[in-house]
Protein backbone atom coordinates (compact mmCIF):
# COMPACT_ATOMS: atom_id res chain seq x y z
CA UNK A 1 0.00 0.00 0.00
CA UNK A 2 1.35 3.42 -0.95
CA UNK A 3 1.14 6.54 1.16
CA UNK A 4 -1.03 8.17 -1.50
CA UNK A 5 -3.52 5.30 -1.43
CA UNK A 6 -3.64 5.25 2.37
CA UNK A 7 -3.84 9.00 2.98
CA UNK A 8 -1.02 11.28 4.10
CA UNK A 9 0.21 10.81 7.66
CA UNK A 10 1.23 13.68 9.94
CA UNK A 11 3.12 12.87 13.14
CA UNK A 12 2.50 15.27 16.03
CA UNK A 13 5.06 15.45 18.86
CA UNK A 14 4.49 17.86 21.78
CA UNK A 15 7.80 18.69 23.44
CA UNK A 16 8.69 20.57 26.61
CA UNK A 17 12.40 20.69 27.57
CA UNK A 18 12.88 17.41 25.70
CA UNK A 19 16.28 17.99 24.11
CA UNK A 20 17.72 14.85 25.71
CA UNK A 21 15.20 12.42 24.18
CA UNK A 22 13.54 14.11 21.21
CA UNK A 23 16.03 12.99 18.54
CA UNK A 24 15.38 9.35 19.46
CA UNK A 25 11.63 9.81 19.08
CA UNK A 26 11.95 11.61 15.75
CA UNK A 27 14.30 8.90 14.47
CA UNK A 28 11.71 6.23 15.23
CA UNK A 29 9.07 8.20 13.29
CA UNK A 30 11.38 8.62 10.31
CA UNK A 31 12.25 4.90 10.38
CA UNK A 32 8.66 3.77 9.72
CA UNK A 33 8.24 1.28 6.89
CA UNK A 34 5.58 3.66 5.55
CA UNK A 35 7.30 7.01 6.14
CA UNK A 36 5.14 9.93 7.32
CA UNK A 37 4.34 12.87 5.10
CA UNK A 38 5.51 15.24 7.82
CA UNK A 39 6.59 15.42 11.46
CA UNK A 40 5.31 18.37 13.47
CA UNK A 41 7.12 19.13 16.72
CA UNK A 42 5.26 21.58 18.94
CA UNK A 43 7.79 23.17 21.30
CA UNK A 44 5.80 24.13 24.39
CA UNK A 45 7.93 27.14 25.43
CA UNK A 46 11.01 25.05 26.23
CA UNK A 47 13.98 26.68 27.92
CA UNK A 48 16.49 24.17 26.53
CA UNK A 49 17.52 23.35 22.94
CA UNK A 50 14.39 21.36 22.06
CA UNK A 51 13.65 23.36 18.89
CA UNK A 52 17.21 23.07 17.60
CA UNK A 53 17.27 19.33 18.26
CA UNK A 54 13.98 18.93 16.40
CA UNK A 55 15.27 20.75 13.33
CA UNK A 56 18.54 18.84 13.29
CA UNK A 57 16.96 15.41 13.82
CA UNK A 58 14.01 15.81 11.49
CA UNK A 59 15.53 17.68 8.59
CA UNK A 60 13.24 18.77 5.77
CA UNK A 61 10.54 16.35 6.96
CA UNK A 62 10.02 18.24 10.21
CA UNK A 63 8.21 21.46 11.01
CA UNK A 64 8.73 23.07 14.41
CA UNK A 65 6.01 25.19 16.01
CA UNK A 66 7.33 27.24 18.93
CA UNK A 67 4.71 28.35 21.45
CA UNK A 68 5.63 31.63 23.19
CA UNK A 69 4.21 30.57 26.56
CA UNK A 70 3.68 27.14 28.09
CA UNK A 71 0.21 25.81 27.24
CA UNK A 72 0.41 22.13 28.23
CA UNK A 73 0.40 18.88 26.30
CA UNK A 74 -3.28 19.04 25.29
CA UNK A 75 -3.01 22.49 23.73
CA UNK A 76 0.34 21.63 22.12
CA UNK A 77 -1.17 18.57 20.43
CA UNK A 78 -4.14 20.65 19.28
CA UNK A 79 -1.79 23.15 17.64
CA UNK A 80 -0.09 20.25 15.88
CA UNK A 81 -3.36 18.78 14.62
CA UNK A 82 -4.54 22.16 13.35
CA UNK A 83 -1.28 22.68 11.49
CA UNK A 84 -1.19 19.16 10.04
CA UNK A 85 -1.62 18.70 6.30
CA UNK A 86 -2.22 14.95 6.46
CA UNK A 87 -5.53 13.08 6.47
CA UNK A 88 -4.24 10.93 9.34
CA UNK A 89 -2.49 12.02 12.54
CA UNK A 90 -0.33 9.85 14.78
CA UNK A 91 0.67 11.05 18.24
CA UNK A 92 4.16 10.47 19.63
CA UNK A 93 5.57 11.84 22.87
CA UNK A 94 9.04 13.36 22.91
CA UNK A 95 10.49 10.59 25.10
CA UNK A 96 8.83 7.56 23.45
CA UNK A 97 9.53 5.49 20.33
CA UNK A 98 7.74 3.40 17.70
CA UNK A 99 8.63 0.04 16.20
CA UNK A 100 9.22 0.40 12.42
CA UNK A 101 5.95 -1.24 11.31
CA UNK A 102 3.69 0.63 13.75
CA UNK A 103 2.02 3.20 11.53
CA UNK A 104 1.84 1.00 8.41
CA UNK A 105 -0.09 -1.68 10.28
CA UNK A 106 -2.47 0.85 11.76
CA UNK A 107 -3.05 2.56 8.42
CA UNK A 108 -4.08 -0.82 7.00
CA UNK A 109 -6.77 -1.02 9.68
CA UNK A 110 -7.96 2.53 8.98
CA UNK A 111 -8.19 1.86 5.23
CA UNK A 112 -10.07 -1.41 5.69
CA UNK A 113 -12.45 0.09 8.28
CA UNK A 114 -13.64 3.48 6.95
CA UNK A 115 -15.94 4.09 9.94
CA UNK A 116 -13.04 3.80 12.39
CA UNK A 117 -12.03 7.14 13.91
CA UNK A 118 -8.80 5.92 15.49
CA UNK A 119 -6.61 2.85 15.80
CA UNK A 120 -4.44 1.90 18.79
CA UNK A 121 -1.94 -0.86 19.61
CA UNK A 122 -0.07 -2.20 22.63
CA UNK A 123 2.96 -0.59 24.30
CA UNK A 124 5.85 -1.73 26.48
CA UNK A 125 6.88 0.32 29.52
CA UNK A 126 10.58 0.94 30.15
CA UNK A 127 12.11 2.51 33.27
CA UNK A 128 14.62 5.36 33.09
CA UNK A 129 17.45 2.84 33.60
CA UNK A 130 16.22 0.67 30.70
CA UNK A 131 14.50 -1.98 32.80
CA UNK A 132 11.46 -3.46 31.07
CA UNK A 133 8.44 -2.91 33.34
CA UNK A 134 5.91 -4.86 31.27
CA UNK A 135 3.04 -3.73 29.07
CA UNK A 136 1.03 -0.55 29.49
CA UNK A 137 -2.57 -1.43 30.41
CA UNK A 138 -1.61 -5.09 30.71
CA UNK A 139 -4.61 -7.26 31.53
CA UNK A 140 -7.16 -4.64 30.51
CA UNK A 141 -9.70 -6.07 28.01
CA UNK A 142 -9.49 -4.46 24.57
CA UNK A 143 -12.67 -3.47 22.74
CA UNK A 144 -13.04 -2.67 19.06
CA UNK A 145 -15.78 -1.41 16.79
CA UNK A 146 -18.61 1.09 17.30
CA UNK A 147 -19.35 0.10 20.91
CA UNK A 148 -15.78 0.41 22.23
CA UNK A 149 -16.71 3.67 24.00
CA UNK A 150 -18.63 1.63 26.57
CA UNK A 151 -15.45 -0.20 27.56
CA UNK A 152 -13.40 3.02 27.56
CA UNK A 153 -15.79 4.48 30.14
CA UNK A 154 -14.83 1.69 32.54
CA UNK A 155 -11.09 1.46 31.88
CA UNK A 156 -8.65 2.81 29.33
CA UNK A 157 -6.68 0.39 27.17
CA UNK A 158 -5.17 3.16 25.00
CA UNK A 159 -1.81 4.92 25.48
CA UNK A 160 -1.35 8.20 23.62
CA UNK A 161 1.76 7.21 21.57
CA UNK A 162 -0.26 4.21 20.34
CA UNK A 163 -2.94 6.28 18.60
CA UNK A 164 -3.31 6.97 14.90
CA UNK A 165 -6.52 8.90 14.08
CA UNK A 166 -8.36 10.66 11.31
CA UNK A 167 -7.60 14.37 11.45
CA UNK A 168 -11.16 15.42 10.58
CA UNK A 169 -12.55 13.22 13.37
CA UNK A 170 -10.21 14.86 15.91
CA UNK A 171 -11.26 18.33 14.77
CA UNK A 172 -14.95 17.40 14.76
CA UNK A 173 -14.60 16.04 18.32
CA UNK A 174 -13.04 19.31 19.47
CA UNK A 175 -9.51 18.01 20.01
CA UNK A 176 -7.89 17.57 23.41
CA UNK A 177 -9.39 19.50 26.31
CA UNK A 178 -6.71 22.01 27.44
CA UNK A 179 -8.48 22.37 30.79
CA UNK A 180 -7.43 18.83 31.71
CA UNK A 181 -3.77 18.65 32.87
CA UNK A 182 -4.01 14.84 32.87
CA UNK A 183 -6.51 12.33 31.39
CA UNK A 184 -7.02 14.66 28.42
CA UNK A 185 -6.06 11.71 26.25
CA UNK A 186 -8.64 9.34 27.78
CA UNK A 187 -11.26 12.06 27.36
CA UNK A 188 -10.57 12.41 23.63
CA UNK A 189 -10.46 8.65 23.01
CA UNK A 190 -13.94 8.36 24.52
CA UNK A 191 -15.24 11.21 22.35
CA UNK A 192 -13.65 9.73 19.20
CA UNK A 193 -15.05 6.30 20.04
CA UNK A 194 -18.52 7.83 20.40
CA UNK A 195 -18.15 9.29 16.90
CA UNK A 196 -17.23 6.04 15.15
CA UNK A 197 -15.43 2.75 15.51
CA UNK A 198 -12.17 1.92 17.29
CA UNK A 199 -9.50 -0.23 15.64
CA UNK A 200 -6.72 -2.11 17.37
CA UNK A 201 -3.50 -3.85 16.32
CA UNK A 202 -2.96 -6.49 18.97
CA UNK A 203 0.83 -6.32 19.08
CA UNK A 204 3.39 -4.30 21.07
CA UNK A 205 4.56 -1.60 18.66
CA UNK A 206 5.42 1.30 21.00
CA UNK A 207 7.96 1.86 23.77
CA UNK A 208 6.95 4.26 26.54
CA UNK A 209 9.96 5.57 28.48
CA UNK A 210 9.82 6.90 32.03
CA UNK A 211 11.24 10.41 32.33
CA UNK A 212 11.79 12.32 35.58
CA UNK A 213 9.68 15.46 35.72
CA UNK A 214 7.11 14.25 33.18
CA UNK A 215 3.60 15.70 33.32
CA UNK A 216 2.15 12.45 34.69
CA UNK A 217 4.54 12.65 37.64
CA UNK A 218 3.92 16.39 38.10
CA UNK A 219 0.18 15.81 38.58
CA UNK A 220 0.37 12.37 40.23
CA UNK A 221 -1.43 13.48 43.39
CA UNK A 222 -4.39 14.84 41.39
CA UNK A 223 -4.65 12.18 38.68
CA UNK A 224 -7.39 10.22 40.45
CA UNK A 225 -9.47 13.31 41.16
CA UNK A 226 -9.22 14.70 37.61
CA UNK A 227 -9.73 11.36 35.84
CA UNK A 228 -12.73 10.41 37.95
CA UNK A 229 -14.49 13.74 37.37
CA UNK A 230 -13.91 13.46 33.62
CA UNK A 231 -15.32 9.92 33.38
CA UNK A 232 -18.31 10.68 35.62
CA UNK A 233 -19.19 13.50 33.22
CA UNK A 234 -19.14 11.12 30.25
CA UNK A 235 -21.22 8.52 32.09
CA UNK A 236 -23.83 11.15 32.97
CA UNK A 237 -24.02 12.44 29.38
CA UNK A 238 -24.39 8.92 27.97
CA UNK A 239 -26.77 7.55 30.62
CA UNK A 240 -29.59 7.30 28.09
CA UNK A 241 -27.49 4.91 25.97
CA UNK A 242 -26.23 2.78 28.84
CA UNK A 243 -28.07 -0.08 30.48
CA UNK A 244 -28.17 -0.10 34.27
CA UNK A 245 -25.59 -2.91 34.29
CA UNK A 246 -23.23 -1.01 31.94
CA UNK A 247 -23.51 2.15 34.02
CA UNK A 248 -22.85 0.28 37.27
CA UNK A 249 -19.86 -1.49 35.71
CA UNK A 250 -18.32 1.73 34.38
CA UNK A 251 -18.81 3.57 37.66
CA UNK A 252 -17.67 0.63 39.78
CA UNK A 253 -14.51 0.08 37.74
CA UNK A 254 -13.55 3.75 37.87
CA UNK A 255 -14.29 4.07 41.58
CA UNK A 256 -12.10 1.00 42.17
CA UNK A 257 -9.15 2.29 40.11
CA UNK A 258 -9.20 5.79 41.49
CA UNK A 259 -10.09 4.79 45.05
CA UNK A 260 -6.95 2.68 45.20
CA UNK A 261 -4.95 5.50 43.66
CA UNK A 262 -6.25 7.86 46.34
CA UNK A 263 -5.13 5.36 48.98
CA UNK A 264 -1.65 5.05 47.47
CA UNK A 265 -1.38 8.86 47.56
CA UNK A 266 -2.36 8.92 51.24
CA UNK A 267 -5.76 10.50 50.49
CA UNK A 268 -7.60 8.14 52.80
CA UNK A 269 -11.02 9.79 52.95
CA UNK A 270 -11.32 10.12 49.18
CA UNK A 271 -10.12 6.54 48.78
CA UNK A 272 -12.61 5.24 51.32
CA UNK A 273 -15.48 7.05 49.63
CA UNK A 274 -14.55 5.76 46.15
CA UNK A 275 -14.07 2.15 47.23
CA UNK A 276 -17.36 2.23 49.15
CA UNK A 277 -19.08 3.48 45.98
CA UNK A 278 -17.36 0.74 43.96
CA UNK A 279 -18.77 -1.83 46.37
CA UNK A 280 -22.24 -0.26 46.14
CA UNK A 281 -22.02 -0.59 42.36
CA UNK A 282 -21.16 -4.26 42.73
CA UNK A 283 -17.57 -4.03 41.45
CA UNK A 284 -15.01 -6.42 42.97
CA UNK A 285 -16.92 -6.38 46.24
CA UNK A 286 -14.73 -8.86 48.12
CA UNK A 287 -11.45 -7.51 46.77
CA UNK A 288 -12.39 -3.90 47.53
CA UNK A 289 -13.57 -4.74 51.04
CA UNK A 290 -10.29 -6.54 51.71
CA UNK A 291 -8.33 -3.62 50.24
CA UNK A 292 -10.13 -1.21 52.57
CA UNK A 293 -9.13 -3.30 55.57
CA UNK A 294 -5.53 -4.05 54.61
CA UNK A 295 -4.65 -0.63 53.15
CA UNK A 296 -6.15 1.42 55.97
CA UNK A 297 -3.83 3.71 57.98
CA UNK A 298 -2.01 1.80 60.67
CA UNK A 299 -2.55 -1.63 59.08
CA UNK A 300 1.09 -1.86 58.02
CA UNK A 301 2.09 -1.91 61.70
CA UNK A 302 -0.60 -4.49 62.48
CA UNK A 303 0.54 -6.76 59.64
CA UNK A 304 4.15 -6.50 60.83
CA UNK A 305 3.02 -7.37 64.37
CA UNK A 306 0.97 -10.35 63.15
CA UNK A 307 3.86 -11.54 60.97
Amino acid sequence: MTQAAAGRLSVVIPARNAAATLARSIASARAQTMPPFEIIVVDDASIDTTAAVARAAGGALTRVLCLPVRQGAAAARNHGVEAARGDLVAFLDADDTWDPSKTARQIEVMVSQPATTFCACRARHVAADGTLLGQIHQGVPVAQGPDAWRSLLAESFVATPCVLARRDAILDAGGFDPALPVAEDQDLWIRLALAGGVGFVDDVLVTVHDRPGSLSQEYASRTAEITLAMVLGHVERQKGRLTTAERRHALGARYTQNGRRFYRNGQWRAGLRCLALAILNGHQVGANAWYLVTAAPGMARVKRWLG
